[in-house]
């Protein structure tokens, strides 16, 4: 053997026998205060998880509100038709009148209708019940009697998730819910005197343009509140956030009986309402 491998050889079984002096690992004190650190930060991020899923939650039904209220105030101002898919997510609608001579009527979608209540069978009805204006006059007696209808309808979200789009009645409650007021004003025209008392300074024709356009001008405003909870018995609690959307509508506001889609003498079915943007009323005299 050579003196170089000998050498070699030597060196090697001293290094394999020789005790490593720079071994070295964590002590229990050093091991407890890590635990410690990552506990606290475990429980930061715990707690900042529930507020941070409350937001994303929020996010997701202004989002639907934003997208549900478009859709709604669009079919309104164009008086659609057809759109019997919200008999899919229309729970009720509420009709109150501010009078005694026409009483309270309730209207019930997709749940099973109570005696002398009516079922919503299509959107012809729904959008007609949404466009009640809120004041309307009317002839009781021979005698002119105005009144206010105040129109709320609970609904589920249409433009939700899959998830939430349930058709089974006994999995609706999981769906995110919001309660619906629809305020439909009309504009006052104006009287004569206007043009009596100043023929000066109102030109006639500009102010029977006016006059027209008021005829045919509407405030329209849809309230959102939500989140709503629905008890077995049909009763609801509205929460606290809300959301207006509102808008100008010109045209023609059309009444009828909803023929033929509901008889005619039945005192329980109101008249329905439908705007019509391309067509205009004659001015009122």
């Amino acid at each position: 053997m050579r003196i170089s491998e000998h050498l070699l050889a030597i060196s090697d079984s001293r290094i394999g026998t020789r005790p490593c002096d720079n071994e070295q690992a964590f002590t229990m004190v050093e091991i407890a205060l890590s635990i410690a650190i990552v506990a606290f930060a475990m429980v930061a991020i715990i707690g900042v998880l529930p507020t941070g899923l409350q937001v994303q939650r929020d996010n997701r039904e202004e989002t639907i509100i934003n997208q549900d209220g478009a859709y709604l105030l669009e079919a309104i101002r164009s008086g659609g038709l057809g759109l019997d898919e919200l008999t899919n997510f229309v729970e009720r609608i509420t009709i109150t009148n501010r009078s005694s001579i026409y009483p309270s009527r309730i209207y019930f979608g997709s749940r099973l209708p109570e005696v002398g209540q009516i079922p919503l069978t299509n959107g012809h009805f729904i959008i007609g019940m949404l466009s009640v204006p809120t004041v309307q006059g009317n002839y009781h007696g021979g005698k002119p009697v105005w009144f206010t209808n105040e129109v709320t309808a609970l609904m589920r979200s249409i433009s939700g998730s899959a998830s939430q789009r349930f058709q089974s009645q006994e999995f609706r409650e999981n769906a995110f819910t919001y309660l619906l007021t629809t305020t439909i004003t009309p504009y006052p025209i104006f009287t004569n005197d206007i043009s009596s008392r100043n023929p000066d300074s109102i030109a006639r024709n500009r102010l029977k343009m006016a006059r027209n356009v008021m005829t045919n001008l509407y405030d329209v405003r849809l309230h959102f509140r939500w989140p709503v909870n629905v008890s077995e018995e049909g009763q609801y609690q509205v929460g606290k956030r809300e959301q207006i959307f509102r808008s100008l509508i010109n045209g023609r506001l059309t009444q009828t009986n909803g023929a033929p889609f509901f008889p005619q003498n039945d005192p329980r079915f109101p008249n329905l309402f439908y705007f019509q943007p391309s067509t205009f009323a004659p001015l009122a005299k």
